[in-house]
């Protein structure tokens, strides 16, 4: 393949990672597909290469196989992991059809071998890079079809859930920064992913970053990237996710937890629509949707100082609140369908019990959202049957009830409870305390156990009658 028929055919867009701990291959390979028109960043270990990927922001990611460090599958395993989509070839000196097996069997679409000629190498990534840019166009018609990060994705037809949808359209249909606010679990990801798929930038990059979960010199680098020897080990220039999420929409998630340095940096971009990597005097122009998401209180946070009042005003020109679970119960039974269906079909478990569904619909969920769906996902995950029953689920679940369901003394009820009791410790005391052999003795599974000894106020470890 020539240069020219190469070059020609790359999608703008395209974004090459090269991660090899080689600094000959390094060069040599980024000096090529520049040459090619791609836009290249390298890395120099798996761990930089992992931290460079984060966010989903390139289209082919190169890595060596055998490097100082983590290995080149190692990588592979751990973005696919993280659900990163990039298209991956794998390149080695030590190929063998066992490790080229292995790559793809993880999800690697090529396997080249050094030393490797350079219309090949052309040819592999181009093919790649072609893949990856359809695949993006497919998942995008499917989205748009079958409601995955649109509207439709979120479930429920209760009160706060149709004037959540309406703001959510209104905001996509609109410019400007939007601020979404809610308690963990709710579905603030998944609000901005329905506002980026709705909007007229729905073709563009969406790229998230959870700030509380990097320190304030790695934020700064993954937001705004770094000119080649900014610092120590800064061996070549990065982009930032805001330059990768340019035309694009860019979720800065837990944004409350922001230090004010970086605070001040972020308005300038979102104000100038410009972008300065660290240690470089150049500033790039950008394109971006900003969304922000917290948990915490803003208003709280300007109000104490540990925000910025113009930052706040500047990420508030579109609000939308997420309620919690708690306040759209009329949700719970079809969020409990949805994951069912999502989670259960695979494995042939398609419906709960009346006892399991009461349970569900009876807990408030204080981990909203989330937390139902690791619910219904481990449910499903250790189910015996077609059906979920109350032994599937977690003790949490019935915990709330179990003093507004102590039968009133003097009753039968109050005396089934205490012979109950007293067998359970009797039992509990033959075994020493071990849960697993007291519950089969009692013909009962460990999480039915459980339930009973917390119904009981029966303290774990419980090896003698109290």
């Amino acid at each position: 393949m020539s240069r020219g028929r190469a070059s020609c055919r790359i999608p703008c867009v395209s974004r090459i990672l090269v991660i090899d701990d080689d600094q000959g291959v390094r060069e040599t390979v980024q000096r090529m597909l520049r040459a090619a028109g791609y836009t290249v960043q390298t890395a120099e270990s798996g761990e930089d290469g992992l931290a460079l990927a984060r966010g989903g922001a390139f289209d082919v990611i190169l890595s060596d196989m055998r490097m100082t460090g983590i290995s080149g599958i190692e990588v592979l395993r751990r973005l696919r992991e993280q659900r990163v989509d990039s298209a991956f070839i794998v390149m080695t000196a030590f190929g063998t059809v066992d490790t080229a097996v292995e790559a793809m069997k993880l999800g690697a679409v090529d396997f080249v071998q050094k030393p490797f000629f350079r219309d090949e190498l052309l040819m592999r990534v181009l093919a790649a890079a072609d893949r990856r840019q359809l695949a993006r166009q497919v998942d995008l018609l499917q989205r748009q079809i079958g409601g995955s990060d649109t509207l439709a994705a979120l479930v429920g037809e209760s009160e706060p859930m149709q004037r959540l949808k309406a703001l959510i359209a209104r905001a996509a249909a609109a410019n400007g920064t939007v601020l979404i606010t809610g308690e963990t679990g709710t579905g603030k990801e998944l609000v901005a992913r329905a506002i980026h798929t709705e909007s007229p930038r729905a073709a563009r990059p969406f790229v998230a970053l959870n700030c509380a979960a990097l320190s304030d010199s790695l934020l700064e680098n993954e937001l705004f990237g770094h000119a080649r020897g900014a610092f120590t080990g800064a061996a070549a220039a990065r982009a930032g996710l805001i330059e990768h999420a340019n035309g694009g929409t860019l979720l800065l998630d837990e944004v409350g937890t922001m230090p004010a340095a970086l605070q001040a940096k972020l308005l300038r971009a979102l104000e100038s629509g410009e972008v300065r990597r660290i240690g470089e005097n150049d500033a790039r122009t950008v394109n971006v949707r900003f969304i922000a998401a917290t948990n915490a209180d803003l208003q709280a946070a300007v109000d104490s100082g540990a925000f910025r009042r113009d930052l706040f005003y500047r990420l508030n020109v579109h609000r939308i609140h997420v309620p919690p679970l708690r306040e759209r119960p009329g949700d719970v039974g079809r969020l409990v369908n949805h994951f069912l269906a999502r989670y259960g079909a695979p494995a042939g478990v398609t419906g709960c019990s009346s006892a399991a569904r009461d349970a569900l619909l009876a807990y408030d969920y204080p981990g909203n959202v989330r937390q139902l769906q690791h619910i219904v996902q481990r449910a499903v995950a250790i189910a015996r049957g077609p059906e979920l029953q109350t032994d599937d689920l977690p003790e949490e679940i019935f915990a709330a009830r179990v003093a507004s369901e102590a039968p009133p003394e003097g009753t039968v009820a109050a005396a089934r409870d205490r012979a109950e009791r007293d067998m359970i410790v009797t039992t509990l005391t033959r075994h020493h305390g071990e849960i697993a052999a007291a519950a089969r003795e009692l013909h009962v599974s460990r999480t039915t156990l459980w339930r009973l000894m917390k119904k009981h106020q029966i303290p774990s470890g419980t090896a003698q009658s109290s």
